[in-house]
């Protein structure tokens, strides 16, 4: 077979035009090239999404395409068709691309480092003292705590154990209680008048002191990091890091879902790992706000070449360059995952080995909830979502975290993809020890697979409007950002129910797919009865689910005995007041600058 035939191509960044006569256009929006197929071509192209050579495409089409079982000489022939005609991109023109950069390199933004708290002390006081134990924390211009407890007593022990810090540290860290959270408030209103509602739906405590905020404690540290690089770290986690204990070669492009190993407990996960040097801190000031041909280098990867990207993510890879962003770091988790699922049935194979063989199988794992969950070399994906410590280059204009429910996480994602298509968040190959202080094992929740929605559907609608054509300005995509959420404030009851059902079903459809290729496998396998019966049940489940229709009152964090409709009448109050604390949100920025620089 010719050299050719060996090249890593795939099928990305092409339109699709019905000539209305049984033939598709291909357009290849890259080099302008067009090509005339069957119907049926596009729907096996769909199966060319990361890069392979054209053998390896062809035996993944036809085992996934019943027709073409035992036809990959045909297939062979229609992939070459294609790739002469200059439809499908290869992996040699994307590596080239990523590794040059056409721009100047800027100075990286200096870093502010943030612990942000909720009535836990005890955590606050153990952090502390290992960040005491910790070198080069005067490399970060300022560091805070900002303090989001709702009882007095916790706050003030949290601000004495800063005190204390401070009479022992090189560097001292600001306390940002509710006090000085007023102030800021106040300041920002003071010099904002005109946008004081959606100053105060952003940060306000008072407004959400019903409510759990876990977004509004991030806004706040935006807020105090406008042009800085933001790092910010849960109270429940420890200044040091770990290598992950499954390691391998080079970097990754992918969405694929993290890694797992389990552990029967905090100790043995400690003592099971390679401590780091480098404090977490100081590994996510490393990449964070390098361009992407900057970083690559800096991981360690001199050279990037086709080779490199084989098994990429080829349509992510598609939008990018060396001159894209670095706007979020984050890292793998040693301990408790910090939500109440693992969801196991999404895992690769070797994590689903390793939790099958350690003590007590798939029930134990599933209970104990002690792991690693991370990357076995570093990676570059598109949708950020939040580590225990996480990095954020707020030298770029970030939009701020919608104040509360779960899920923040997920919609800050989106927005920043919606705002910096181009930019990529980058997870590191090392791990954070993450050991609450409180015993969350009742907190595990393995009796449901199925998902009942969030604000996650807001999450989706943005992701499904999101233009990736280079060259739209900023401001033009914050406008059309306010613009989306404030439709979604303006739909009718009915439409904004057929949202979440989409949001609901498509969600629980990926997850029934996902269950039952896991089914297949495990029973090929001969797996432990536990597992088999865990995936049975779930593959139940959620066939039974796509059967009934989504019930907004069923989300997590709704107040018991609210009605549906009361639910979707209050979800569109709030999507129009984040919608226009989001068009103001450039000049409360620069408010906040103003009033840190005085």
């Amino acid at each position: 077979m010719d050299n050719v035939d060996q090249a890593l191509i795939a099928f990305i960044n092409c339109e699709q035009l019905d000539l209305q006569n049984g033939s598709i256009l291909l357009i290849n929006k890259q080099n302008n090239k067009q090509f005339v197929v069957a119907p049926t071509v596009p729907v096996a192209l769909g199966y060319c999404k990361t890069f392979r050579t054209i053998s390896e495409h062809a035996s993944v089409i036809a085992a996934n395409i019943p027709q073409l079982a035992g036809q990959e000489a045909d297939v062979i022939s229609v992939l070459t068709m294609v790739r002469d005609a200059g439809i499908l991109t290869t992996a040699e023109s994307v590596a080239a691309r990523i590794s040059s950069q056409n721009e100047d390199s800027k100075p990286l933004a200096p870093t502010r480092a943030f612990i942000i708290t909720c009535d836990r002390p005890l955590a606050v006081r153990r952090l502390l003292e290992t960040m005491l134990q910790t070198s080069n924390l005067t490399r970060h211009e300022e560091i805070f705590l900002v303090d989001d407890s709702r009882k007095w007593l916790n706050a003030d022990e949290n601000r004495e154990a800063v005190e204390k810090f401070n009479l022992a540290s090189a560097k001292n860290i600001h306390y940002v209680g509710a006090k000085q959270q007023k102030q800021l408030l106040d300041d920002l209103i003071s010099a904002l008048p005109q946008h004081e509602s959606a100053i105060r739906f952003l940060i306000d405590r008072e407004r959400w002191a019903e409510q759990k905020s876990y977004g509004l404690a991030r806004t706040v540290c935006l807020l105090l990091s406008v042009d800085k690089r933001c790092i910010v770290m849960d109270d429940d986690v420890l200044c040091s890091s770990a290598e992950a204990p499954h390691s391998s070669n080079g970097i990754a492009f992918s969405d694929n879902t993290r890694e797992m190993d389990f552990y029967a407990d905090e100790q043995k996960a400690l003592t099971s790992v390679i401590k780091r040097e480098m404090n977490p801190l100081t590994g996510h000031a490393q990449c964070l706000g390098m361009t992407l041909a900057q970083a690559t280098k800096k991981l360690g990867l001199e050279e990037l070449n086709a080779e490199s990207l084989a098994g990429a993510n080829a349509p992510f890879l598609g939008l990018m360059d060396g001159n894209s962003p670095v706007l979020i770091t984050q890292n793998g988790t040693l301990g408790d995952p910090g939500s109440p699922q693992i969801n196991s049935y999404m895992l690769d194979q070797g994590s689903i080995q390793r939790m099958l063989a350690a003590p007590g199988g798939h029930t134990s794992a599933q209970a104990n909830r002690c792991y690693w969950i991370g990357r076995s070399r570093p990676t570059f994906t598109k949708m950020a979502v939040m580590s225990q410590v996480t990095g954020l280059d707020n030298s770029h204009l970030l939009p701020p975290y919608f104040p509360i429910f779960r899920g923040e996480d997920h919609l800050f994602g989106a927005m920043v993809e919606f705002l910096f298509p181009q930019g990529t968040t980058l997870e590191y190959d090392w791990c954070v020890p993450h050991l609450p202080i409180e015993d969350r094992s009742e907190q595990a929740d393995t009796s449901s697979v199925a998902y009942k929605g969030g604000i996650g559907f807001f999450s989706k609608y943005i992701t499904d409007h999101t233009n990736y054509e280079p060259g739209i300005a900023l401001d033009t995509r914050i406008e059309g950002l306010c613009l989306l959420i404030q439709e979604l404030s303006e739909s009718s009851n009915t439409g904004l129910q057929t949202l979440l059902q989409t949001d609901v079903s498509s969600t629980n459809a990926s997850r029934l797919k996902a269950i039952s290729a896991q089914f297949q496998t495990a029973s090929q396998n001969q797996a432990p009865q536990d597992w088999l019966n865990y995936l049975q049940q779930g593959a139940n489940e959620l066939s039974q689910v796509l059967q009934i229709s989504a019930s907004p009152s069923k989300i997590g964090g709704i107040p018991e005995r609210m009605g549906d409709g009361a639910v979707l009448d209050q979800a569109k109050a709030y999507a129009a007041e984040f919608a226009g604390a989001l068009r103001v949100w450039p000049e409360i920025r620069d408010a906040a600058s103003a009033i840190a620089t005085n």
